[in-house]
């Protein structure tokens, strides 16, 4: 018991002498130590004043009433047509989760922004200020209305416009949020509005041409026709089809309606410039003891 106790206190006592002499190591490369940490937290405090402020546009939507929509238009006539021997293709996903992927496409989205004319500050933002967005003119130059190099390509754009904009479908609420960063609070509020406009008119034109071409088709049906019960089913839907058309007429909000509508921030969504000097400082410190313990372990190597 006596031998182990004494080896025991023996470990104990090189444990305290090791960590006296890490201490005595701090302690003796404490300039290096403050000098390293300091340029940290200098360099930390210049990257974080050279980023731009970043501002976020949320808008709040619920799908609109839509007993009127999806499933080419047919609703609850599915089963009349049926009746009447008349197909009408499968039912396919609900209008909200259409509408989403919709925004999300390649296609909407570059026809967005040839449509709304937005390349250029979408490519070539350099500032923004409260009187006006400020171009970068080594990309292109505002008074001849031409890019200096090579105009940039639809798949770029669409890549970059990806990269600002957040799309959240709330579970269980039915809610959707929409929401773009820019440099310009006023062009991120811009764009998001835009974008819930845009998609309301293609999904309402989509429903109109397919109620058109609907409406067509069952005629054609009604014409071939003359008995008299499948006539008044293939009224009933062409009736139905019609009043598609109507409705699609006065509603702007065709599949959604925006529940809190975007507004231009005043408070930045980014950059947390404190937490950026605090994360560098930190950083600074703890490679400055590596750096002094890196010194301190290869001149003993070369003392030895």
């Amino acid at each position: 018991m006596n031998s182990m106790q004494q080896k025991k206190d023996e470990f104990q006592g090189y444990e305290d002498i090791d960590l006296i002499g890490l201490i005595k190591i701090i302690w003796s490369g404490k300039i290096k130590i403050l000098i390293i940490t300091c340029l940290a937290a200098f360099l930390s405090v210049m990257y974080s004043l050279s980023l731009p402020n970043i501002f976020k546009s949320e808008i709040l939507l619920a799908p609109a009433d839509s007993s009127m929509q999806g499933s080419g238009g047919f609703g609850n006539y599915g089963s009349l047509a049926s009746l009447a021997g008349v197909s009408l293709g499968p039912q396919g996903a609900d209008d909200v989760t259409i509408g989403l992927a919709t925004l999300k496409s390649r296609a909407f989205i570059t026809d967005f922004i040839e449509r709304r004319d937005i390349l250029v500050p979408l490519m070539a933002l350099e500032s923004w200020t409260e009187e006006k967005v400020e171009i970068n003119t080594n990309l292109y130059d505002l008074e001849k209305r031409i890019w200096v190099d090579e105009k940039p390509g639809l798949q770029q754009a669409y890549s970059t416009f990806q990269n600002i904009l957040s799309i959240s479908d709330e579970e269980g609420s039915g809610l959707v949020k929409i929401s773009i960063t820019n440099e310009s609070p006023v062009l991120a509020q811009q764009w998001v509005s835009w974008l819930v406009e845009d998609l309301n008119n293609s999904i309402r034109d989509g429903d109109v041409e397919e109620a058109k071409s609907s409406i067509a088709f069952l005629e054609k049906q009604m014409e071939s026709t003359s008995l008299v019960d499948m006539r008044s089913i293939l009224f009933s839907l062409i009736e139905q089809q019609t009043e598609i058309i109507m409705l699609a007429s006065v509603r702007s909000d065709y599949l959604f309606k925006v529940i809190d509508p975007a507004i231009v921030q005043e408070n930045k969504y980014s950059p947390n410039r404190a937490l950026i000097c605090i994360l560098g400082t930190i950083f600074g410190g703890f490679l400055s003891v590596c750096f002094v313990f890196l010194m301190h372990f290869l001149q003993s190597r070369n003392d030895h």
